[in-house]
């Protein structure tokens, strides 16, 4: 009786996060063996993010990716890859767009800022968002591609070479209930400080001369974001969600925000070796970790 419910939870499982044949058919057709100098990994491309799925066929059959190096590793969170500049062998101390925490967007460095463009690429030539969401999430193993932040993108295009994959941790119900509420509230401060921008000559002209009317003018700009978010408020977490969340694990922070279109289905464990390579401050690996060649099977 015990095996049968072990059964049972495990089909669930997989229901859950697509490791069954059937999800796989349903979700794409299209796998792409990534061979690492830690091993394998193979991730399948969803059919319902088509120009994303077509624009990394596209960088592999080119031959973009053959011999590039990881240039950031976030522990528990994601390692990345598609910076074309920066080769295995090559010491470097550039690194490019990378995913970012969900507060604005994506940053160069580390999790949490706006970033710089990657070097051979800018938002103007990006890709168009595919936000499949929440049906496409950012699980462990989720394959997502990286953009500029809100501030300088806000149609969210995302790079046409940089992409990751999800390593992520697990996360309770209370942890996601404190996330979802820094999520508005990040979302609240991301607002505010876009119409600050927008009305940016008109509060220096008031600070100048008139110091009460520059206050009453800022507490307007913050209620008109509070209420403008209060319309429009993050989407709360699914079940599904929060099941995987807490069984599998993820990066629950990114969701909504990048064009999450494929996922891994063999060498997760090889991802997650990768994701525990030892990184310096600005989350670049210590040793050279990289691609040495991508296939379409």
């Amino acid at each position: 009786m015990r095996k049968l419910k072990g059964i049972a939870a495990m089909g669930l499982l997989c229901m859950l996060v697509g490791c069954g044949d059937s999800k796989r058919d349903a979700i794409g057709t299209t796998e792409v063996r990534i061979e690492t100098t830690e091993g394998d990994i193979v991730v399948r491309l969803y059919d319902d993010t088509p120009l994303h799925r077509d624009n990394f066929i596209a960088n592999v059959r080119a031959g973009r990716y053959d011999g590039i190096l990881f240039n950031r590793i976030v522990p528990e969170m994601v390692i990345q890859s598609g910076d074309t500049s920066l080769l295995l062998g090559e010491v470097t101390s550039r690194s490019g767009t990378v995913a970012g925490r969900h507060d604005d967007g994506l940053r160069s460095d580390a999790a949490g800022d706006a970033g710089a463009a990657v070097a051979s690429s800018s938002v103007v030539d990006g890709v168009p968002a595919e936000i499949v969401y929440p049906r496409h999430f950012h699980k462990q193993g989720a394959l997502a591609a990286a953009r500029e932040a809100d501030s300088i993108n806000p149609s969210r295009l995302s790079s046409p070479l940089q992409w990751y994959i999800v390593t992520g941790k697990k996360y309770s119900g209370a942890e996601l209930r404190e996330l979802q509420s820094l999520l508005y509230e990040g979302r609240v401060s991301a607002l505010f400080e876009s119409l600050q921008r927008r009305h940016s000559s008109e509060l220096d002209s008031l600070r100048a001369a008139d110091r009460a009317a520059w206050q009453r003018l800022l507490n307007d700009l913050q209620v008109e974001a509070e209420n403008s978010v209060a319309a429009n408020p993050p989407q709360p977490f699914t079940d599904a969600q929060k099941q995987v969340y807490a069984k599998v694990g993820g990066a629950p922070h990114l969701d909504g925000g990048y064009t999450v279109f494929g996922e891994v289905v063999e060498g997760m464990p090889i991802a997650l070796r990768i994701g525990r390579t030892p990184v310096d401050a600005h989350e670049r690996p210590r040793r050279p970790v990289g691609i040495k060649r991508i296939v379409v099977e």
